[in-house]
């Protein structure tokens, strides 16, 4: 590339920077984000020739002015617009393809995705990139103030919505943090720790009581129901008393009393009704048996 080339691409970078920002501001998001992507393609393509060294020391030192700082506002500005128009998916494909991984992203950028995939409750994603991002950063990372920061932002808006506050403090005690900086973190969090704690007491004991009282029903259903077997079988009992094996209408209505019976309990009469219900049936014949 000829040094009047990039210095047309340097300027056009800068112009378009400033024209992404007011583009946002006037809310025209879709016309932000063409000029962030391009601007954004113009870099990378910078970013390229200076890893093929098509480009003198002297053009890579002025192509790098800021390069860091003035590629994460662009990035910034493009996931606002994404963000307001309602295309959130779209943020992460980018991200990770322009940065060839999302663990490659600043803090500031991987703070931005944590947010906008919490705001739509897609914590899952939430939780893989900053686990991505923390296993090949944590330890490298010289600034801790980043760490904390990103930390701090799962916390408020991955674990506590998804009602795992009482796991907080191990959860710090699993970051790379310092002794000093995890205690900060409990602390500004130690009131929902222990409201969640004091709430998952609640919901262990709202259960027990529950178990224990579906038993007592249990047993008293179970009591209940081999009362009225007792019963019935006293009942049929009875009736088989009055019937004369020889009379073969004693029989007949035998088993239109046992069919009846079988409906009857199928249907969940009270074995009262059916006393009733057979006495009328049955036993009316029999009166002088009572006698």
């Amino acid at each position: 590339m000829a040094q009047t080339e990039i210095a047309k691409s340097e300027s056009n970078i800068f112009t378009s920077k400033k024209s992404a920002s007011v583009l946002l501001i006037a809310r025209d998001f879709e016309k932000c984000l063409e000029v962030c992507k391009e601007v954004l393609r113009l870099r990378r393509l910078g970013n390229l020739e200076d890893k093929n060294g098509s480009t003198t020391e002297n053009e890579n030192l002025s192509l790098k002015l800021s390069q860091y700082e003035e590629t994460e506002h662009l990035i910034v500005i493009l996931i606002q617009a994404f963000a307001e128009l309602e295309r959130w998916e779209e943020v992460l494909p980018y991200i990770t393809d322009y940065y060839q991984g999302i663990e490659n992203v600043s803090a500031y950028v991987l703070k931005l995705c944590l947010l906008l995939h919490a705001r739509v409750r897609e914590y899952s994603i939430c939780s893989a990139i900053y686990n991505i991002w923390m296993r090949a950063n944590a330890q490298s990372w010289s600034d801790q103030e980043d760490i904390s920061m990103l930390v701090d932002v799962y916390i408020k808006h991955v674990l506590i919505p998804t009602g795992k506050a009482s796991e907080v403090e191990g959860f710090l005690r699993s970051t790379q943090l310092d002794e000093a900086s995890q205690q900060k973190l409990l602390s500004a969090y130690e009131e929902v720790i222990q409201k969640s704690r004091a709430l998952g007491s609640s919901v262990e004991d709202e259960e027990k009581e529950k178990k224990k009282v579906s038993q007592h029903n249990s047993q008293a259903f179970l009591d209940s129901t081999v009362g009225k077997a007792f019963r019935v079988v006293g009942v049929v009992i009875r009736w088989f008393r009055t019937i004369e094996p020889r009379r073969v209408a004693g029989i007949l209505v035998s088993l239109a009393g046992l069919a009846a019976f079988a409906a009857i309990m199928l249907n969940g009469v009270p074995v009262a009704i059916f006393d009733v219900i057979l006495d009328h049936l049955i036993f009316r014949r029999h009166r002088n048996f009572y006698k």
